[in-house]
Protein backbone atom coordinates (compact mmCIF):
# COMPACT_ATOMS: atom_id res chain seq x y z
CA UNK A 1 0.00 0.00 0.00
CA UNK A 2 2.79 2.46 0.83
CA UNK A 3 4.49 1.97 -2.54
CA UNK A 4 1.17 2.31 -4.35
CA UNK A 5 0.37 5.44 -2.34
CA UNK A 6 3.78 6.95 -3.08
CA UNK A 7 3.27 6.30 -6.78
CA UNK A 8 -0.09 8.08 -6.73
CA UNK A 9 1.37 10.96 -4.70
CA UNK A 10 4.26 11.47 -7.11
CA UNK A 11 1.88 11.48 -10.07
CA UNK A 12 -0.79 13.74 -8.57
CA UNK A 13 0.96 16.16 -6.20
CA UNK A 14 3.41 18.82 -7.32
CA UNK A 15 6.44 19.24 -5.01
CA UNK A 16 5.17 16.21 -3.07
CA UNK A 17 8.33 15.93 -0.94
CA UNK A 18 7.96 19.45 0.57
CA UNK A 19 5.35 18.33 3.09
CA UNK A 20 6.03 21.14 5.60
CA UNK A 21 4.69 23.82 3.23
CA UNK A 22 0.95 24.59 3.59
CA UNK A 23 0.16 24.54 -0.19
CA UNK A 24 1.72 21.07 -0.54
CA UNK A 25 -0.05 19.76 2.57
CA UNK A 26 -3.28 21.12 1.13
CA UNK A 27 -2.75 19.09 -2.05
CA UNK A 28 -2.34 15.94 0.03
CA UNK A 29 -5.60 16.70 1.84
CA UNK A 30 -7.45 17.43 -1.40
CA UNK A 31 -6.24 14.16 -2.92
CA UNK A 32 -7.39 12.13 0.08
CA UNK A 33 -10.71 13.95 0.26
CA UNK A 34 -11.69 13.52 -3.37
CA UNK A 35 -10.57 9.87 -3.50
CA UNK A 36 -12.71 9.21 -0.41
CA UNK A 37 -15.75 11.02 -1.80
CA UNK A 38 -15.68 9.19 -5.15
CA UNK A 39 -14.95 5.84 -3.48
CA UNK A 40 -17.75 6.23 -0.93
CA UNK A 41 -20.22 7.21 -3.63
CA UNK A 42 -19.48 4.08 -5.69
CA UNK A 43 -19.59 1.80 -2.63
CA UNK A 44 -22.85 3.33 -1.40
CA UNK A 45 -24.56 2.74 -4.77
CA UNK A 46 -23.43 -0.91 -4.86
CA UNK A 47 -24.59 -1.51 -1.26
CA UNK A 48 -27.93 0.15 -1.97
CA UNK A 49 -28.61 -2.09 -4.98
CA UNK A 50 -27.65 -5.21 -3.00
CA UNK A 51 -29.77 -4.11 -0.03
CA UNK A 52 -32.85 -3.65 -2.19
CA UNK A 53 -32.29 -7.03 -3.85
CA UNK A 54 -31.84 -8.86 -0.51
CA UNK A 55 -34.50 -6.84 1.37
CA UNK A 56 -31.77 -6.12 3.94
CA UNK A 57 -32.39 -3.08 6.13
CA UNK A 58 -28.84 -3.49 7.50
CA UNK A 59 -27.28 -3.31 4.05
CA UNK A 60 -29.38 -0.28 3.10
CA UNK A 61 -28.33 1.40 6.34
CA UNK A 62 -24.73 0.55 5.51
CA UNK A 63 -25.17 2.29 2.15
CA UNK A 64 -26.44 5.38 3.97
CA UNK A 65 -23.42 5.11 6.30
CA UNK A 66 -21.08 5.17 3.28
CA UNK A 67 -22.87 8.25 1.96
CA UNK A 68 -22.44 9.93 5.35
CA UNK A 69 -18.70 9.26 5.15
CA UNK A 70 -18.65 11.68 2.25
CA UNK A 71 -19.47 14.43 4.74
CA UNK A 72 -16.31 13.74 6.75
CA UNK A 73 -14.23 13.79 3.55
CA UNK A 74 -15.83 17.10 2.59
CA UNK A 75 -14.83 18.47 6.02
CA UNK A 76 -11.24 17.34 5.38
CA UNK A 77 -11.18 19.11 1.99
CA UNK A 78 -12.58 22.31 3.52
CA UNK A 79 -10.07 22.25 6.39
CA UNK A 80 -7.10 21.91 4.05
CA UNK A 81 -8.41 24.76 1.92
CA UNK A 82 -8.55 26.93 5.03
CA UNK A 83 -5.19 25.75 6.42
CA UNK A 84 -3.25 26.87 3.35
CA UNK A 85 -4.42 30.47 3.71
CA UNK A 86 -1.54 32.80 4.67
CA UNK A 87 -1.46 34.68 8.00
CA UNK A 88 -3.70 37.73 8.21
CA UNK A 89 -4.55 40.45 10.73
CA UNK A 90 -7.00 38.24 12.64
CA UNK A 91 -4.82 35.10 12.44
CA UNK A 92 -1.15 36.21 12.57
CA UNK A 93 0.09 32.63 13.01
CA UNK A 94 -1.79 31.25 10.02
CA UNK A 95 -4.75 28.88 9.73
CA UNK A 96 -3.10 25.46 10.08
CA UNK A 97 -5.12 24.57 13.19
CA UNK A 98 -8.08 24.07 10.83
CA UNK A 99 -6.77 20.51 10.45
CA UNK A 100 -7.36 19.87 14.16
CA UNK A 101 -10.88 21.28 13.87
CA UNK A 102 -11.53 18.88 10.98
CA UNK A 103 -10.18 16.00 13.07
CA UNK A 104 -12.60 16.90 15.87
CA UNK A 105 -15.54 17.04 13.45
CA UNK A 106 -14.64 13.66 11.93
CA UNK A 107 -14.33 12.20 15.44
CA UNK A 108 -17.81 13.46 16.32
CA UNK A 109 -19.18 11.93 13.11
CA UNK A 110 -17.54 8.63 14.10
CA UNK A 111 -19.17 8.76 17.55
CA UNK A 112 -22.54 9.53 15.97
CA UNK A 113 -22.10 6.60 13.55
CA UNK A 114 -21.25 4.33 16.48
CA UNK A 115 -24.39 5.32 18.36
CA UNK A 116 -26.46 4.86 15.20
CA UNK A 117 -25.06 1.36 14.63
CA UNK A 118 -25.65 0.53 18.30
CA UNK A 119 -29.24 1.72 18.14
CA UNK A 120 -29.93 -0.32 15.00
CA UNK A 121 -28.27 -3.36 16.58
CA UNK A 122 -30.41 -3.11 19.73
CA UNK A 123 -33.53 -2.91 17.59
CA UNK A 124 -32.37 -5.96 15.61
CA UNK A 125 -32.10 -8.06 18.78
CA UNK A 126 -35.88 -8.02 19.25
CA UNK A 127 -36.98 -7.68 15.63
CA UNK A 128 -39.10 -10.55 14.40
CA UNK A 129 -37.70 -12.22 11.26
CA UNK A 130 -39.69 -11.23 8.17
CA UNK A 131 -40.78 -13.65 5.47
CA UNK A 132 -39.01 -11.54 2.87
CA UNK A 133 -35.62 -12.09 4.50
CA UNK A 134 -33.35 -13.72 1.92
CA UNK A 135 -30.36 -15.91 2.88
CA UNK A 136 -26.79 -14.91 2.16
CA UNK A 137 -25.72 -16.34 -1.20
CA UNK A 138 -22.12 -17.02 -2.22
CA UNK A 139 -22.06 -14.36 -4.91
CA UNK A 140 -23.47 -11.75 -2.52
CA UNK A 141 -20.93 -12.80 0.12
CA UNK A 142 -18.11 -12.36 -2.42
CA UNK A 143 -19.34 -8.88 -3.41
CA UNK A 144 -19.65 -7.76 0.22
CA UNK A 145 -16.14 -9.00 1.01
CA UNK A 146 -14.81 -7.06 -1.98
CA UNK A 147 -16.62 -3.95 -0.72
CA UNK A 148 -15.10 -4.45 2.75
CA UNK A 149 -11.60 -4.83 1.29
CA UNK A 150 -12.12 -1.76 -0.89
CA UNK A 151 -13.08 0.26 2.18
CA UNK A 152 -10.03 -1.03 4.08
CA UNK A 153 -7.86 -0.04 1.09
CA UNK A 154 -9.33 3.48 1.21
CA UNK A 155 -8.56 3.61 4.91
CA UNK A 156 -4.99 2.43 4.29
CA UNK A 157 -4.57 5.09 1.60
CA UNK A 158 -5.80 7.83 3.96
CA UNK A 159 -3.60 6.51 6.78
CA UNK A 160 -0.51 6.46 4.56
CA UNK A 161 -1.11 10.05 3.42
CA UNK A 162 -1.67 11.06 7.04
CA UNK A 163 1.70 9.59 8.04
CA UNK A 164 3.45 11.28 5.12
CA UNK A 165 2.38 14.77 6.22
CA UNK A 166 1.73 13.97 9.92
CA UNK A 167 -1.93 15.00 9.65
CA UNK A 168 -4.38 14.06 12.39
CA UNK A 169 -7.28 14.94 10.06
CA UNK A 170 -6.28 12.33 7.47
CA UNK A 171 -5.59 9.73 10.15
CA UNK A 172 -9.04 10.41 11.62
CA UNK A 173 -10.66 9.99 8.21
CA UNK A 174 -8.81 6.67 7.89
CA UNK A 175 -10.44 5.54 11.13
CA UNK A 176 -13.80 6.64 9.74
CA UNK A 177 -13.22 4.41 6.70
CA UNK A 178 -12.54 1.52 9.05
CA UNK A 179 -15.85 2.08 10.85
CA UNK A 180 -17.61 1.69 7.50
CA UNK A 181 -15.66 -1.51 6.80
CA UNK A 182 -16.74 -2.86 10.19
CA UNK A 183 -20.31 -1.86 9.41
CA UNK A 184 -20.12 -3.99 6.27
CA UNK A 185 -18.71 -6.86 8.34
CA UNK A 186 -21.74 -6.60 10.63
CA UNK A 187 -24.03 -6.86 7.61
CA UNK A 188 -22.21 -10.01 6.45
CA UNK A 189 -22.58 -11.55 9.92
CA UNK A 190 -26.26 -10.61 10.04
CA UNK A 191 -27.03 -12.00 6.60
CA UNK A 192 -25.06 -15.15 7.43
CA UNK A 193 -27.13 -15.55 10.59
CA UNK A 194 -30.25 -15.79 8.45
CA UNK A 195 -28.91 -18.96 6.85
CA UNK A 196 -28.81 -20.77 10.21
CA UNK A 197 -31.75 -19.07 11.88
CA UNK A 198 -29.64 -16.90 14.22
CA UNK A 199 -31.29 -13.58 13.46
CA UNK A 200 -30.01 -12.07 16.74
CA UNK A 201 -26.38 -12.54 15.63
CA UNK A 202 -26.51 -9.30 13.65
CA UNK A 203 -27.51 -7.33 16.75
CA UNK A 204 -24.82 -8.75 19.04
CA UNK A 205 -22.04 -8.16 16.51
CA UNK A 206 -23.37 -4.67 15.85
CA UNK A 207 -23.30 -3.73 19.55
CA UNK A 208 -19.69 -4.85 19.95
CA UNK A 209 -18.55 -2.93 16.87
CA UNK A 210 -20.58 0.15 17.89
CA UNK A 211 -18.79 0.21 21.25
CA UNK A 212 -15.41 -0.02 19.51
CA UNK A 213 -16.33 2.81 17.10
CA UNK A 214 -17.48 5.12 19.92
CA UNK A 215 -14.31 4.47 21.95
CA UNK A 216 -12.13 5.10 18.91
CA UNK A 217 -14.02 8.32 18.13
CA UNK A 218 -13.48 9.57 21.68
CA UNK A 219 -9.73 8.89 21.40
CA UNK A 220 -9.52 10.69 18.04
CA UNK A 221 -11.45 13.63 19.52
CA UNK A 222 -9.02 13.82 22.45
CA UNK A 223 -6.06 13.80 20.04
CA UNK A 224 -7.64 16.80 18.28
CA UNK A 225 -8.67 18.76 21.37
CA UNK A 226 -5.24 18.55 23.05
CA UNK A 227 -3.34 20.54 20.37
CA UNK A 228 -6.24 22.98 20.05
CA UNK A 229 -5.85 23.76 23.75
CA UNK A 230 -2.09 24.27 23.28
CA UNK A 231 -0.25 21.10 24.31
CA UNK A 232 3.49 21.09 24.97
CA UNK A 233 5.85 20.04 22.20
CA UNK A 234 7.31 16.50 22.38
CA UNK A 235 10.40 16.12 24.63
CA UNK A 236 12.66 15.30 21.67
CA UNK A 237 11.75 18.61 19.98
CA UNK A 238 12.39 20.54 23.22
CA UNK A 239 15.77 18.81 23.56
CA UNK A 240 16.63 19.63 19.93
CA UNK A 241 15.90 23.32 20.56
CA UNK A 242 18.00 23.23 23.73
CA UNK A 243 20.96 21.69 21.88
CA UNK A 244 20.70 24.20 19.03
CA UNK A 245 20.84 27.11 21.49
CA UNK A 246 23.66 25.74 23.63
CA UNK A 247 25.77 24.90 20.59
CA UNK A 248 26.22 28.62 19.88
CA UNK A 249 29.47 30.03 21.25
CA UNK A 250 28.91 32.29 24.27
CA UNK A 251 25.71 30.62 25.49
CA UNK A 252 26.11 29.16 28.98
CA UNK A 253 22.72 27.45 29.25
CA UNK A 254 19.12 27.67 28.02
CA UNK A 255 15.82 27.32 29.86
CA UNK A 256 12.12 28.28 29.83
CA UNK A 257 11.72 26.72 26.39
CA UNK A 258 8.11 27.11 25.28
CA UNK A 259 6.72 25.92 21.96
CA UNK A 260 3.20 26.70 20.77
CA UNK A 261 2.32 24.64 17.69
CA UNK A 262 -0.13 25.92 15.09
CA UNK A 263 -0.26 22.87 12.86
CA UNK A 264 3.29 22.76 11.50
CA UNK A 265 3.95 26.40 12.49
CA UNK A 266 6.08 26.64 15.65
CA UNK A 267 6.03 29.71 17.87
CA UNK A 268 9.13 29.22 20.04
CA UNK A 269 10.43 31.26 22.97
CA UNK A 270 13.42 30.51 25.16
CA UNK A 271 15.88 32.12 27.58
CA UNK A 272 19.65 31.89 27.16
CA UNK A 273 22.28 32.78 29.77
CA UNK A 274 25.54 34.50 28.79
CA UNK A 275 28.20 36.68 30.34
CA UNK A 276 27.17 40.18 31.43
CA UNK A 277 30.56 41.40 30.18
CA UNK A 278 29.52 40.73 26.62
CA UNK A 279 28.82 43.68 24.34
CA UNK A 280 25.08 44.23 23.74
CA UNK A 281 25.62 44.08 19.99
CA UNK A 282 27.30 40.70 20.40
CA UNK A 283 24.34 39.54 22.52
CA UNK A 284 21.99 40.57 19.73
CA UNK A 285 24.11 38.78 17.17
CA UNK A 286 23.99 35.56 19.21
CA UNK A 287 20.22 35.79 19.60
CA UNK A 288 19.83 36.18 15.82
CA UNK A 289 22.07 33.14 15.22
CA UNK A 290 20.00 31.03 17.62
CA UNK A 291 16.71 32.17 16.11
CA UNK A 292 17.94 31.47 12.57
CA UNK A 293 19.16 27.96 13.40
CA UNK A 294 15.94 27.07 15.23
CA UNK A 295 13.77 28.36 12.38
CA UNK A 296 15.71 26.23 9.91
CA UNK A 297 14.63 23.19 11.93
CA UNK A 298 11.17 24.37 13.06
CA UNK A 299 9.30 26.66 10.67
CA UNK A 300 7.49 29.57 12.31
CA UNK A 301 8.52 32.35 14.70
CA UNK A 302 11.22 32.35 17.38
CA UNK A 303 12.05 34.80 20.18
CA UNK A 304 15.23 34.47 22.25
CA UNK A 305 15.48 36.30 25.59
CA UNK A 306 19.02 36.94 26.81
CA UNK A 307 19.80 36.63 30.55
CA UNK A 308 23.18 38.28 31.33
CA UNK A 309 24.88 36.76 34.36
CA UNK A 310 28.13 37.54 36.17
CA UNK A 311 30.28 34.53 35.30
CA UNK A 312 33.39 35.96 36.99
CA UNK A 313 32.13 36.66 40.52
CA UNK A 314 34.47 34.95 43.03
CA UNK A 315 31.55 33.35 44.93
CA UNK A 316 29.65 32.10 41.85
CA UNK A 317 30.70 28.45 41.91
CA UNK A 318 30.48 28.09 45.68
CA UNK A 319 26.99 29.63 45.83
CA UNK A 320 25.97 27.46 42.87
CA UNK A 321 27.04 24.31 44.71
CA UNK A 322 25.01 25.27 47.80
CA UNK A 323 21.87 25.96 45.75
CA UNK A 324 22.35 22.75 43.77
CA UNK A 325 22.51 20.69 46.98
CA UNK A 326 19.39 22.46 48.28
CA UNK A 327 17.45 21.76 45.08
CA UNK A 328 18.46 18.09 44.93
CA UNK A 329 17.57 17.51 48.58
CA UNK A 330 14.09 19.05 48.18
CA UNK A 331 11.63 16.74 46.37
CA UNK A 332 9.47 19.62 45.08
CA UNK A 333 12.35 21.41 43.35
CA UNK A 334 13.61 20.58 39.85
CA UNK A 335 16.49 22.86 38.81
CA UNK A 336 17.75 26.45 39.04
CA UNK A 337 18.89 29.09 36.57
CA UNK A 338 19.76 32.80 36.24
CA UNK A 339 22.10 32.74 39.25
CA UNK A 340 23.50 36.24 39.40
CA UNK A 341 25.85 37.86 41.98
CA UNK A 342 26.92 41.49 42.08
CA UNK A 343 28.18 44.26 44.38
CA UNK A 344 25.86 47.17 45.00
CA UNK A 345 26.98 50.12 47.15
CA UNK A 346 29.55 47.95 48.92
CA UNK A 347 27.09 45.14 49.68
CA UNK A 348 27.14 41.69 48.06
CA UNK A 349 23.78 40.84 46.50
CA UNK A 350 22.46 37.86 44.58
CA UNK A 351 19.37 36.27 43.07
CA UNK A 352 18.34 33.00 41.49
CA UNK A 353 15.30 31.48 39.80
CA UNK A 354 14.36 27.96 40.88
CA UNK A 355 12.06 25.64 38.93
CA UNK A 356 9.42 24.04 41.12
CA UNK A 357 7.28 20.98 40.48
CA UNK A 358 3.92 21.94 38.92
CA UNK A 359 2.02 19.96 41.56
CA UNK A 360 3.51 21.98 44.42
CA UNK A 361 0.82 24.08 46.21
CA UNK A 362 1.44 27.81 45.91
CA UNK A 363 0.89 28.34 49.62
CA UNK A 364 4.12 26.41 50.24
CA UNK A 365 6.20 28.72 48.03
CA UNK A 366 7.24 31.07 50.91
CA UNK A 367 8.51 28.11 52.94
CA UNK A 368 10.51 26.81 49.96
CA UNK A 369 12.11 30.19 49.18
CA UNK A 370 12.87 30.61 52.87
CA UNK A 371 14.53 27.19 52.94
CA UNK A 372 16.83 28.00 50.00
CA UNK A 373 17.66 31.47 51.33
CA UNK A 374 18.55 30.08 54.75
CA UNK A 375 20.86 27.49 53.17
CA UNK A 376 22.69 30.27 51.30
CA UNK A 377 22.86 32.56 54.35
CA UNK A 378 24.25 29.72 56.45
CA UNK A 379 27.32 29.56 54.18
CA UNK A 380 27.44 33.24 53.14
CA UNK A 381 26.05 35.44 55.96
CA UNK A 382 27.06 38.70 54.26
CA UNK A 383 25.22 37.85 51.01
CA UNK A 384 21.84 39.57 50.52
CA UNK A 385 20.11 36.85 48.52
CA UNK A 386 16.63 36.52 46.94
CA UNK A 387 14.91 33.48 45.42
CA UNK A 388 12.17 33.33 42.77
CA UNK A 389 10.11 30.18 42.14
CA UNK A 390 8.70 29.33 38.72
CA UNK A 391 7.06 26.34 37.07
CA UNK A 392 8.94 25.23 33.94
CA UNK A 393 7.55 22.09 32.29
CA UNK A 394 10.72 21.66 30.22
CA UNK A 395 13.07 21.77 33.23
CA UNK A 396 15.37 18.79 33.72
CA UNK A 397 15.82 17.45 37.29
CA UNK A 398 19.27 17.98 38.78
CA UNK A 399 21.39 15.11 40.06
CA UNK A 400 24.68 14.80 41.86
Amino acid sequence: MNRFTQLIVRCCIRDWERVAEPPVRSRYGMLEGWVSIVGNLVLALVKLVLGLMAHSAGLIADAVHSLSDMASSAVVILSFRISRKPPDQEHPFGHEKAEYVATLVVALLMIMAGFQIGQESLTGLWREPAATYLPLTWWMFAVLVLLLLAKEAMGGFSRALGRMIDSQALKADAWHHRTDALSTAIVIVGLGGRNVGLYWLDGVAGLLVALWIVCTGIKVAYDAISPLLGEIAPPDEIETIRKIAQAVAGVVSSHDIKVQKYGHFYFTTLHCELSDRMDVHKMHEISVIIETRILKRFRGECVVHMDPVNLYHPLLHRVSDVIKDAVISHSELVEFRDLNLWNEEGRERGEVEVSVNAATPRETYPDITGYISSEVRQHFPALDFSVRLKVDFTAEPLSH
